[in-house]
């Protein structure tokens, strides 16, 4: 480990070796004395900080969650129409691969997938994207179409957003991306059509 990494906090080294470790490899695969190594910490250090791997898993969802939000924030705020801000997500989806953490896919779903039965603070975490990521969703598409209509065409740009997701794990990401956008657009045309 390079000297100018070593003078980060042992805290924000385990939480960067979790992000680089267990959402690329998995959170199940990932054994800690592997988190450990690469973030040149000792067990010791990561029980004072977290409490055991499922606080680790926990935090670095959470510092996730916050870096994902303002991306998400940003895509939102440049949007210039309401159809636009809706599908925000896609675009902020392409920015945060692109800049901030290139994976296979999310974090979220690949601790839900690999985790039955989560932690309470892993379930806590998994729960506060869900909700962030359905209100949101739902309030957006609202502005677009009003009432009951507004509500099924949010959860079908949410079905659309998981789907790139998906998509992103099983082959190209920029192209399950694009698949996921162009859905959603055309989810939106149709709800539009409809009213």
């Amino acid at each position: 480990m390079a000297t100018t990494e070593r003078r980060r906090p042992a805290r924000e080294r385990l939480l960067t070796a979790a992000d680089e470790l267990m959402f690329v490899e998995g959170v199940v695969l990932t054994p800690v004395d592997v988190i450990l190594r690469r973030a040149g910490a000792s067990p010791a250090t990561l029980y004072a900080n977290f409490g055991n791997k499922d606080g680790l898993i926990a935090a670095a969802l959470e510092r996730r969650l916050g870096e994902w939000t303002e991306v998400w924030d940003a895509a939102v705020a440049a949007a210039e129409t309401p159809t636009d801000r809706l599908l925000a997500i896609f675009p902020a989806l392409r920015t945060y691969q692109r800049e901030r953490l290139d994976e296979r896919w999310c974090a979220f779903s690949g601790t839900a997938a690999a985790t039955g039965n989560p932690a309470p603070a892993v379930a806590e975490m998994l729960t506060a994207e869900d909700t962030l990521l359905h209100e949101r969703i739902e309030s957006l598409a609202a502005q677009v179409v009003p009432g009951e209509r507004g509500v099924r065409l949010a959860d079908e740009v949410v079905v659309a957003y998981l789907g790139a997701i998906t998509g992103m794990l099983r082959g190209d990401q920029e192209r399950a991306i694009a698949a996921g956008e162009r859905t959603a657009a055309h989810l939106v045309e149709v709800a539009l059509a409809e009213v």
